[in-house]
């Protein structure tokens, strides 16, 4: 809804400009800058005017025309209209005119382009009124219009708020703990948000792949390996190795697996710890990924760090040929300053080994070579000093940073009856995730962890998702959908009859409370593409959280103001109300839950 008014008045603000002769303004639905993601105030316009030094290169077309992009807002005052368009104030900056005249001005050629663009279409016109106020145009649809997106919404549900192809692949890398024991909850926010983040681009169009990145390499399988042969020693009654070691009751299990595998002889030498770490790694990625596969997150890639290696001196060479490594003092330092890092960085210590660092920056040449419009990472919030040195490697090996985006994922806290939630005797000192999901299920795990932003601290009560009321809000989604299959079970009529019900006469011939009411619900349920495409973009999936707790909220009060079955319109409304749980069901399938139809 929200992108069919845009594109109509991107067509129709282009034609007025043509009509005054000025072709060197280009009019677009959207702005260039919007795949860089970049936040602007809700009243700003998309101005692009060139500096006349740019003039003189013919093959750009900014330096040669002016840029301007169709702003379209919602009003806070319904009585305002469905939507409102400050399009005036940026033509005036270049008509030179009065902005309130120039509403005027438009309002009648836009009422005039509506009705002659849209004369063979079912619903002859998009805009009901376009009302000039203080230099603002307020727009009001028709409720042909309206009832026409509904009638194509429920003729082919599967292409509900769903985009075309954009041809923009992008690679999105998120989770990637070490695979040295199961994961915990800090890691569960980041891998719901990257899941749905990938859902959600996919509806729209995108061509997004997710990847993991093992961090198989390193001393912290070595001190796995330790951890589960100390392990397997005492079950055994062999000597205890020194050194640094995982603890929990996983470790144990691990080690009593080794055991049965390999065969106590197997471990009376320690010749073997490699073998052993590999195993144990092997072992702890697969409940890795059982972990996620209870969440419905599966992985289209799982890359090696150990098997990147292999091209750690082509990594290094390449490195050198930009000149970005500087040696001293025995090691290799990335200049990594010389790219706006704080400092240069250790590559390879004085000793020859790699640092962590190393084996980032292979990883990110390897994901750059294969050639992705667009790449993003998940990362928790502690490695936020670790972007710009990532990024300076990635433009000495002659790669855009620009193309790589890093979100950033910020501590959970979990309570319980208002106290600390309980550690896992199983992992030591975390919270398993696949504690919380036993004890509060899946489904509320992801919405709660959704329901604010990525970037900042979340903090929750598990109790509280346990309630049947309004304060929990997927038991709160799933009834308002509920609700309205009781109703359609209840109901005399068919589904065929309650398809084809008729509701030109019910909505366009009668300005009750009820009429208005149902109107408000179908604009509304069709406003799920808009904002699937906000949360997309600004990468503020609560949004999409918000907006169904708001639909589910106006079913239920529509539900307590109307009385719907034995009513001479319940055919009328009930196909409106499968509209309403068309949105419901789509908007929780981007979040990976499964709407309930009974409770």
């Amino acid at each position: 809804m929200y992108y069919q008014v845009k594109a109509f008045l991107t067509q129709a603000i282009r034609a007025y400009l043509l009509s005054l002769g000025r072709s060197d303004i280009i009019v677009q639905q959207e702005s260039n800058t919007q795949s860089q993601k970049k936040k602007t105030s809700k009243h700003s316009i998309e101005l692009d005017i060139p500096h006349k030094g740019n003039m003189q290169d013919s093959s750009d077309l900014h330096a040669k025309h002016t840029i301007l992009t169709i702003p379209l807002e919602y009003p806070k005052d319904k009585k305002h209209g469905h939507f409102a368009t400050p399009i005036c104030f940026a033509l005036t900056k270049i008509l030179r005119t009065n902005p309130k005249i120039l509403a005027q001005t438009l309002q009648t050629f836009l009422l005039q382009y509506d009705a002659d663009s849209h004369k063979d279409k079912p619903f002859m016109q998009m805009f009901a009124d376009i009302e000039p106020v203080n230099g603002y145009l307020n727009l009001s649809l028709t409720h042909h219009f309206l009832i026409y997106a509904l009638e194509n919404a429920l003729a082919k549900p599967q292409h509900f708020a769903k985009g075309a192809s954009k041809n923009i692949k992008i690679l999105l890398e998120y989770v990637s703990a070490n695979p040295t024991g199961p994961l915990h909850i800090g890691h569960a926010r980041g891998a719901i948000f990257g899941s749905v983040l990938q859902r959600i681009g996919k509806q729209l169009g995108y061509d997004i792949a997710s990847e993991y990145y093992v961090n198989d390499a390193g001393s912290q399988i070595d001190m796995l390996a330790l951890s589960v042969y100390n392990s397997a020693a005492k079950i055994l009654r062999l000597t205890i190795l020194d050194g640094e070691i995982y603890k929990g009751d996983y470790i144990d299990s691990v080690a009593q697996a080794a055991i049965k595998h390999f065969g106590e002889d197997f471990f009376t030498t320690t010749d073997n710890l490699q073998t052993l770490g590999l195993y144990a790694k092997d072992m702890m990625l697969q409940e890795i990924k059982q972990n996620l596969h209870t969440l419905d997150i599966d992985f289209d890639y799982f890359v090696s760090e150990k098997e990147l290696y292999k091209h750690f001196d082509d990594t290094l060479h390449a490195l050198e040929q930009h000149n970005a490594l500087l040696h001293k003092d025995g090691a290799i330092w990335l200049q990594s300053s010389l790219k706006g890092d704080e400092k240069d960085r250790v590559l390879v210590r004085d000793n020859g080994m790699p640092t962590y660092m190393a084996g980032d920056i292979i990883y990110h040449k390897d994901k750059f070579d294969r050639a992705y419009n667009h790449y993003i990472n998940i990362w928790g919030a502690d490695h936020h000093g670790y972007i710009s040195r990532i990024k300076a490697s990635i433009d000495f090996l002659g790669f855009d940073s620009n193309s790589l985006e890093v979100l950033l994922a910020q501590m959970v806290s979990l309570l319980k009856n208002g106290q600390p939630y309980k550690m896992s005797k199983r992992a030591g000192n975390f919270i398993l995730i696949q504690d919380v999901v036993n004890d509060i299920g899946a489904e509320s795990l992801k919405f709660v962890f959704l329901s604010k932003s990525l970037d900042t601290h979340l903090e929750f009560d598990v109790q509280d998702l346990s309630k049947e009321d309004a304060s929990n809000p997927v038991f709160y989604i799933n009834y308002a959908n509920a609700r309205i299959h009781t109703l359609l079970e209840k109901s005399t009529f068919s589904h065929v009859q309650i398809q084809e019900a008729n509701l030109i006469d019910f909505l366009c011939n009668n300005d009750s409370v009820l009429q208005q009411d149902s109107m408000q619900l179908i604009l509304q349920s069709l406003g799920l593409f808009h904002v699937l495409h906000q949360s997309y973009d600004e990468r503020a999936l609560q949004k999409l959280c918000e907006y169904l707790k708001n639909l589910a909220k106006s079913l239920h009060t529509f539900y307590n103001a109307h009385r719907i079955l034995q009513t001479p319109h319940e055919a009328q409304i009930l196909k409106i109300l499968l509209l309403v749980s068309l949105s419901l069901t789509t908007g929780f399938r981007m979040l990976g839950i499964h709407i309930k139809t009974k409770m």
